[in-house]
């Protein structure tokens, strides 16, 4: 296991070093969250380029009670949402499903979606984009 002091992370070398691939573990203490606001939301980028990602980016949100993400679209970029927390709802496109922790939601590039958390606790989930780059409009956030 190698140390990466930049990030405070674990990083294992899994190949030769020729190729310089290299695994990562991350907690959630090691990540840099932003509080985004109108609508409230607490948002951290867990995985991207800046730690050796080159095809995929990884997140989490915490939605506050009576709280949402806003109502947005990915033109190019799927997007993979595991709820880890809480309950609430998926709007796509103007129809409503309901989610809940261990729920998984998959948004195609396209379509419009969002989520509001209608339940009595924090909302959380990760989010996985494919090819990355939404991610980078929420570092700016911060």
């Amino acid at each position: 296991i190698l140390a990466n002091h930049a990030h405070g992370a674990r990083q294992n070398n899994t190949r030769s070093d020729q190729l310089m691939a290299k695994s990562l573990i991350m907690s959630k203490d090691q990540v840099k969250f932003v509080q985004a606001k109108n609508p409230d939301r607490l948002v951290g980028v867990w995985v991207d380029h800046t730690n050796g990602a080159q095809h995929i980016s990884v997140g989490s949100c915490e939605i506050p009670v009576g709280g949402e993400i806003p109502y947005h679209i990915h033109e190019k970029e799927e997007e993979v949402m595991y709820i880890t927390g809480g309950r609430g709802i998926a709007i796509t496109e103007g129809v409503e499903e309901e989610i809940k922790a261990g729920d998984l939601v998959f948004m195609p590039p396209g379509l419009r979606h969002q989520f509001k958390n209608t339940g009595d606790e924090v909302l959380t989930f990760m989010f996985f984009y494919g090819p990355p780059g939404p991610e980078q409009g929420i570092k700016k956030l911060g």
